[in-house]
């Protein structure tokens, strides 16, 4: 038990985990999606037509406002946010268990191994993808 740590607060730990993981991925997917939606305008714009003027990112978001109102660079935001309500906690929340599953309290100067990272990582990932 930690230093401070109360018996009965993993519960309570791993609550407020999801729940600040829920907020951080809900704000990072709003303040990201214009930017992804732009980019893959753009990508879209390269393969349409390769005799067409050359573009930027800058051009494609100010054309999609223009055309479209300022609100449609969020046009598909609900169903990513969704997903990462769901995603980010299990990924982030499920790492945090099974490192101390598998590590446990043996951590030595509060850190391990990069290969026992990249596992656990790995496995929490695929948990992660597979409830989705």
């Amino acid at each position: 038990m930690k230093q401070g740590e109360r018996p009965g607060d993993g519960g309570e730990q791993t609550e407020k985990k999801i729940l600040l993981s829920s907020i951080s991925a809900l704000i990072a997917e709003t303040t990201t999606f214009p930017i992804d939606l732009t980019k893959t305008r753009l990508q879209l714009h390269g393969e349409s037509d390769s005799l067409a003027r050359p573009t930027n990112a800058l051009r494609v978001a100010s054309e999609i406002v223009r055309h479209q109102g300022p609100l449609s660079l969020y046009k598909g935001l609900s169903p990513a946010i969704i997903r990462h309500l769901l995603y980010t906690p299990i990924r982030i929340v499920g790492y945090e268990n099974l490192r101390n599953l598998l590590v446990g309290d043996n951590i030595t100067g509060g850190s391990f191994s990069l290969p026992t990272k990249a596992l656990v990582g790995g496995i929490s990932g695929v948990i992660a993808q597979w409830h989705r």
